[in-house]
Order: C-alpha cells, then structure tokens, then sequence
C-alpha cells in the first residue's frame, strides 16, 4: 500500500517537477529530494487559503482548507475543501423566464506541492491540485413565491500555482501566488466559464510549533 502510494505521488510530483528550471549539478535534484523526503517520517500539514478569479468578468472569491502531510518540508500532500463565499450573479432561462440567479459552487481538491527552494522564513513551491465538485443556480420564483434550486452538475478542474510562503512568527505564516483553473469537465446546466487565472491568498498554521511551545511536547505535526 505504501509503495503504491509513494509512486502515486512520484508520478504527480515528476508532472509538476515539469515547470522548474534545469538546476545545476551541484544543487540536488528533483529525484533526489523526493527519495530523501519520503524515507521520511510525515508532518502534519494545515492552511487557509482563498483563491480570486472570475466568472463573467466578475471578481469572485473561493475559499477553504486545506490539511495533509508534509515530508522534510520539501513535498506536501493532502486534500483541501472549497466553496464560493460570495455566490456568483447569473441569470437563467426557465419556463419561458429569465430569472436573476445565483451560482454556487463547492470542490474537494486532492493536492500536491514541490518546495524548489526554502529558507528560514520562506518558501518557494510549485502546486497543483484537481477539483472535484459540483454547482448549481439558485432563484427567486416571484410568481411561487419559493427559491428555486436547479439540478446540481458535475466540474472537474485542474489547477497549478506557484505559490510563496513567509513565516512571520512561529506559528503562523502567510502566503500567496498565482495559478490556472482549468476546466477539464463540465455539466451542460451549468453555462458560466469557469475557466480563468487564479489569485491565491493563504494563511498557514505550523500546529507543531503551537503544540511544542504549550506543553513542552515534540509531536510529528507542522
């Protein structure tokens, strides 16, 4: 089980190992750090983060969470949750009416990150994560006087991001980067475009360190 696991996540990290640039001999290489990581043992991984991008030209924010395993801090893997905080504006067409709508919009994000380059306050690393989820319009019937909610349909997406990382104390960090949500998926019933850059903002929390400075305690948790 561990063996497959390890070369699931091989294969992952050689796609994204794709973006970074040819280093030197001197400087270890992507093969290297990932045999040495994974002999490992795994920390616990935790953040927050929130993602801008646009549907219709219009600004929107997608926010969530995200928990996994780190291993010597140089691959990161785990599964995030996210949903838009601020419904989409759409409008519909049903029974002959158009109606004023709201997209809503909900994904599991299963996710992996190669750190290219760390010091002791920052973190250079590329990311890339699938999206797994589902959306739906909801509207107001004025003749019915009840909401609506249309048919839920299926999104699947493929999102890759730099991102960077700064430790501003010992337990919490903040970080940022840009990426593409690219749709590889999408119900008919669902009309937006969501396929558009990404603008990340993250608040990280080293749960190891919070842990450690309470009790006294070591445990295998940042």
């Amino acid at each position: 089980m561990l063996d497959c696991f390890r070369k699931g996540c091989f294969i992952l990290a050689t796609i994204v190992s794709q973006h970074v640039f040819a280093q030197q001999s001197s400087v270890k290489t992507f093969e290297d750090d990932f045999k040495k990581s994974f002999n490992t043992t795994p920390q616990l991984d935790v953040k927050f983060d929130s993602r801008f991008s646009f549907i219709r030209g219009t600004d929107i924010r997608t926010s969530g969470f995200k928990i996994g395993v780190s291993f010597n801090r140089n691959f990161k893997t785990g599964l995030g949750y996210n949903q838009l905080i601020i419904p989409a504006k759409s409008v519909i067409q049903s029974e002959e009416r158009k109606f004023d709508a709201e997209l809503k919009y909900i994904y599991f994000s299963p996710y992996f990150e190669y750190v290219y380059h760390s010091s002791k306050r920052w973190e250079f690393n590329l990311s890339s994560q699938i999206g797994i989820g589902r959306a739906h319009y909801q509207y107001f019937n004025p003749t019915t006087q009840k909401a609506v909610r249309t048919r839920y349909s299926a999104i699947i997406s493929y999102e890759p991001a730099m991102l960077i990382d700064y430790k501003i104390i010992r337990w919490f960090g903040i970080g940022t980067g840009v990426g593409y949500r690219l749709v590889l998926y999408k119900n008919n019933g669902i009309e937006e475009k969501i396929t558009s850059p990404v603008y990340i903002v993250k608040l990280k929390i080293y749960l190891g360190e919070i842990v450690r400075t309470i009790t006294g305690k070591e445990i295998q948790a940042e």
